[in-house]
């Protein structure tokens, strides 16, 4: 049992899948359900509006974005972009066409390294290659 004290408020707690206790992680779903309902009821707002309204520094709205878990409206276009070609985005670290590019690279290293694996079970011990 991995028991430490929670980052944010002290208190002792079991370590399992959360770096936070159960007190806090509830706080943080309902801050982020206050941000989402916020967002979504006043989509022109700026980054730095939604944080000032909900009390959430812009850092943390950033991450919500990066997570997957807010998708950023129209007047927070300046919050993220691509990781890879610098485009605005909704959410995520790529934008769709980066994401598709990266899959299909590591799809053709995963073909190849599999057709080498194939190759090398052809090779006989003492280095000759069987038919």
């Amino acid at each position: 049992m991995n028991v430490i004290n929670c980052p944010r408020c002290g208190r002792m707690f079991s370590k399992d899948q959360h770096p936070i206790c159960k007190e806090c992680m509830k706080a943080e779903e309902e801050k982020f359900e206050e941000v989402r309902l916020f967002v979504k009821d006043n989509p022109h707002c700026s980054a730095q509006e939604v944080s000032e309204a909900c009390e959430i520094s812009v850092k943390r709205l950033m991450h919500y974005v990066r997570e997957g878990k807010l998708e950023i409206s129209q007047g927070m276009a300046e919050l993220i972009t691509c990781s890879k070609c610098g485009r605005p985005i909704k959410s995520g670290r790529m934008c769709e066409r980066c994401v598709k590019s990266t899959t299909s690279v590591l799809e053709s290293i995963v073909a190849n390294a599999a057709s080498n694996a194939t190759e090398a079970k052809k090779v006989a011990p003492g280095g000759m290659f069987t038919k």
